[in-house]
Formats: structure tokens, sequence, C-alpha cells
């Protein structure tokens, strides 16, 4: 089967085999661990073309998704020199060195199970699917989502021989959530099993991913950000389909509050804003995780090869930066030179952009006279790793006493309010219509706002 690309692979004709051979494993993947249903549906979807520039790079297609194709596409190459790090100036590499292989292995590995890991958490959703048009938007997701397996699946098949091939094929072996043989990265194993999660997850993790992302097109290895720089092309969808979901989830939960008088509106067919607000405590947390330690060697030996870099760091080089030092059964404020502390970095860029739309959010709430606010998490709050692990701290970042854990699960989503918001998830898929716990596509607060 002919694999689209824009790297003219045709007179590499074993790579072409590899790759062949691997497109019918990962086919039998995407048929079990996939979305089970609306395969021959037609939609409206996008796939690349192979050009490079703006709105060249894509076209919309009216097609079946069984008849998408994965492809490898890249940039062309933009620099021939390492720009940033020790070797900046340095002549950049086309194959990978020896003292880095381990390093840029391990990386690609990681970037390409968190692709498939997210088709596989959110698979079920197409049972509960509030419209036809977010149908569409969650197979261009899972599609996307299975392109960058496969831009990363290539670079490990073509420059990481044997190992990256073994890598390649645990990409389909491992499973999101599974006891087993769990997806490399925690929070990947957690299932989005409704759509306010989903939203959540394309709007939150998926501007992690874009993150990520950015942070090796200016890579030393030049595949690697050829290939980032083609993807950053396609991330930005996915956030605004989970942006644009959550501001008709807010828009039609503000909507029925002011109607009701009241934020008990589960009754009334919409998600309660303090709901809203506990599924943000829950997934946040898990989200911020996705940046890795505070304090990490790896990430200052991917900076000072030229590896992998913020943007913006020029700024910081030589600066130190604040962070959180775990002393037993406490957090010690301290700091760290900017290179070690990378990741906290990246995680506090982070939170400031999504801080700044939250922020948005709750003006508007405020201008409809809603008494409600949303609040951020605290990067300290509820996490899994790093230095916060296993300290109770409330939303603003306070260590609080809490040995019952009830002050904790009072900020969570509790087995009620899961019930609540899947008992409204019924599947809508009549021409023009939407799901009544949601405003229908283009809604956002501020049309909500009296003229």
């Amino acid at each position: 089967m002919y694999i689209p690309n824009n790297i003219d692979l045709d007179p590499h004709s074993a790579l072409v085999r590899q790759l062949t051979s691997y497109q019918v494993r990962f086919l039998q993947w995407w048929r079990l661990r996939g979305p089970s249903e609306f395969h021959d549906r037609e939609m409206n979807l996008r796939m690349p073309t192979g050009g490079v520039k703006g709105s060249e790079w894509t076209r919309y297609h009216r097609m079946r998704p069984s008849d998408y194709r994965w492809g490898v596409f890249m940039m062309p190459p933009d620099r021939n020199t390492v720009v940033f790090g020790e070797r900046k100036g340095q002549v950049a590499w086309t194959c990978v060195p020896e003292e880095y292989r381990d390093l840029l292995l391990d990386h690609v590995t990681v970037q390409g199970d968190v692709e498939n890991a997210a088709v596989e958490q959110s698979h079920e959703l197409t049972q509960m699917v509030p419209s036809a048009i977010d149908l569409e938007h969650l197979f261009q997701f899972f599609l996307e989502e299975g392109r960058h397996t496969w831009a990363m699946s290539h670079l490990l098949i073509e420059y990481f021989g044997s190992d990256g091939a073994d890598a390649a094929e645990g990409l389909l072996q491992r499973m999101s959530g599974d006891a087993q043989n769990p997806r490399l990265l925690d929070a990947f194993n957690y299932h989005t099993e409704d759509w306010l999660s989903h939203f959540m997850w394309c709007f939150f993790a998926d501007r992690v991913g874009k993150y990520q992302i950015q942070a090796v097109t200016q890579s030393a290895f030049l595949p690697l950000a050829r290939t980032a720089r083609f993807m950053m092309f396609e991330e930005p969808l996915h956030i605004k389909f989970g942006m644009d979901g959550l501001e008709r989830v807010l828009y039609r939960s503000a909507e029925i509050t002011l109607r009701e008088d009241t934020h008990a509106i589960f009754d009334a067919g919409a998600i309660p804003l303090p709901v809203f607000q506990k599924y943000l405590n829950y997934w946040l947390p898990k989200i911020f995780d996705l940046f890795g330690h505070d304090i990490s060697e790896r990430s200052r030996v991917l900076y000072q090869a030229g590896i992998r870099s913020p943007r913006n760091f020029d700024k910081l080089e030589g600066t130190e930066v604040a962070v959180d030092v775990r002393c037993e059964d406490r957090l010690v404020s301290s700091t760290a030179p900017a290179e070690l502390a990378i990741n906290a970095v990246m995680r506090r860029q982070y939170i400031a952009e999504v801080g700044a739309i939250i922020g948005r959010w709750n003006q508007q709430l405020r201008r409809l006279g809603l008494a409600f606010e949303l609040q951020l998490p605290h990067e300290r709050f509820h996490r899994d790793f790093g230095p916060c692990k296993g300290l109770a701290f409330d939303l603003d970042g306070n260590p609080v006493h809490d040995a019952d854990g009830q002050r904790l699960a009072a900020l969570l989503p509790t087995p009620q309010d899961l019930a609540g918001v899947r008992g409204l998830m019924g599947r809508e898929l009549g021409e023009g219509r939407t799901a009544a716990w949601l405003a229908p596509a283009g809604a956002s607060l501020d049309k909500l706002m009296p003229a």
C-alpha cells in the first residue's frame, strides 16, 4: 500500500519495505484499539497534501475515515547549524550522533507513545457523541494522532536501526491503562470517559503537546526538527477543538444557571459550574505532570546538546529559577540553574498561557452576573509526580493537613458528579442537532452577553 509522503521515499526501497510492513501492523492496532464504528461514514476531514507553506499543507475532503492514508511528512531544512546549547554554531546532524543516541531514541519513543495513547484513551467517545460536527472533530483528532505516531515511527525506523524498529513496535504493543504494559506517561493511562473530559484533554493536554513539539523544532537533529515543524501545522486544531468545546459547555451551563438561579442544574440538563471546576482539578495536575521533574539533568543535557529548548529560553540562560525541593515530608523553596529547571520553566509558561484564558472566561462570567469564578489549580495541587507527590496542598498551593483525605475529595469529582455528567452523554447525530448539555458549535460565552 502506498505511503503518502513529501520526502521522496521511492528511491529508498529498504526503508519503504520496512514502513510498508509496519503499516500492516499499525492498521491492525487501529482496528483493535481505535474507534469501533463510523469508519465508513462520510465526513469532512483534512489530509496533508505534502505542501509546506501556509494553507497549502492540507486539504479538506468529503471522505470516509477508512479512506484516510497515514503518511510521512517533513518541512524542508531551514538551516545547517546548531542554534542553541554548547554546540551552537556547529554543523547540525542529519544522522544520530552516537553519544546522544540513547537520549534521542528515548525522546522520540515517548513522543510516539503518547500519540497512540491519546487514541486509546478516548476511543469509546463515539458512543456518546453530541453532534455530527463533534464526530468529525473526534475522527480528525484520532487520525492525526495516528499520523503523529507515523511521524515518530518513521524516525525510529530510519535513523535508529534495530533498536528503533523495536521501539516502533512497542508503540503498538503498549496500551493505555493496561496493568501489565501501560503507556509510558501516567496521564495517558487515564481514559476520557465523557466529552467534558475529552474537551479538557484536547485543550490542556494537547497544548502540552504543542509545547513539547515546539521545543524540538530547532533541534540539532535535523530530521526531528523537520518532523516537528510539520506537526506544528496539525496540533493547533486539536487545541481549538478542546477550547471551543469547553466554551460551548460553559455557555450552556451559564445559561441554565441564570435561568434556574441555582448551580444544581443536572436535572435541567446541563453541567454545573462547580462540577466543571472539579474536572479542572482532576485533569490539570495529571497534565502538569507531563512536563516532568522540576530539576532534570536529562533536560539540561538535551538543551546543552542543542536538541530541545523552551521558547525564549535565551533570556533565562545563566539565571536561577525558583523551584520546590522535597525535604522529607515537606517542601522547601529553593532555586536551580535555569538549564536544570527547564521543565519547570516550560510548565510555568504553560500555566501563564492557560491562566490567561481561564481569566477571560471569568471576566465573561462576571459580566453575565454569575457569582462563580473558575480557578486554575496551583502546580503543587494533587500531583502524582515530582517533589509534591504524596503531599496535600489546596488549590492555591498552600500545605494542608488532610490525613483522611476529605478536603481533597471535596475538590475532585464525586461518584455522583461523574454519574451526573455521564447521564447527559446521549448520542445526537441528527442533522443540525446538538445534545442539550452543550451549546451548538460556534457558541461562546461572549455570545451569551446581553446586547
